[in-house]
């Protein structure tokens, strides 16, 4: 890789690339298990989504974890699960630009809805006693709501 010496004392940007360990869970429980505590997964997907996987990335305490597929024309759609405390009084808000709502249907959950990326997707954002949860991948408000109503509680096996 080519660089150039900064002579301004300014190191510059850094990157650091590191191997997050990812565990593959043959069902939800299974993975709530590998979490360390209950997750939240839809019971309904979009007509277009092939066979869900469960995955945990990261190490206990600081993991994050994905139920999810993909749908027609290979779109990813999951949902990402953390543990709020991971997210340090930090909202989504903070890091993806996008114009983002507050929707009544979604109170009960600190709901909010954004259009963030180029082009513009929507994306969900809601919060369930200790998590966080992202939904990736909906269409439309509608397959988000269908979404958010059939979340359920996955208790560890």
């Amino acid at each position: 890789m080519a660089g150039s010496e900064n002579t301004e004392g300014d190191p510059g940007a850094r990157v650091t690339i590191r191997e997050v360990p990812t565990v593959a869970c043959g069902s939800g429980s299974a993975l709530a298990r590998a979490f360390g505590g209950a997750i939240l997964e839809p019971s309904w997907w979009p007509p277009d989504t092939e066979e869900v996987s469960y995955r945990l990335y990261g190490e206990h305490g600081n993991a994050h974890y994905s139920v999810g597929s993909t749908r027609a024309h290979g779109v990813p759609i999951s949902v990402v699960g953390f543990w709020e405390a991971a997210w340090k009084g930090r909202s989504p808000r903070d890091w993806l630009a996008g114009e983002w709502s507050e929707p009544s249907e979604l109170a009960h959950l600190r709901g909010l809805i954004g259009k963030v990326g180029v082009p513009p997707r929507l994306q969900v954002v809601l919060y369930d006693q200790q998590l966080a949860i992202q939904l990736i991948g909906y269409r439309t408000e509608a397959e988000i709501m269908n979404a958010v109503r059939s979340l359920r509680r996955v208790e560890p096996e």
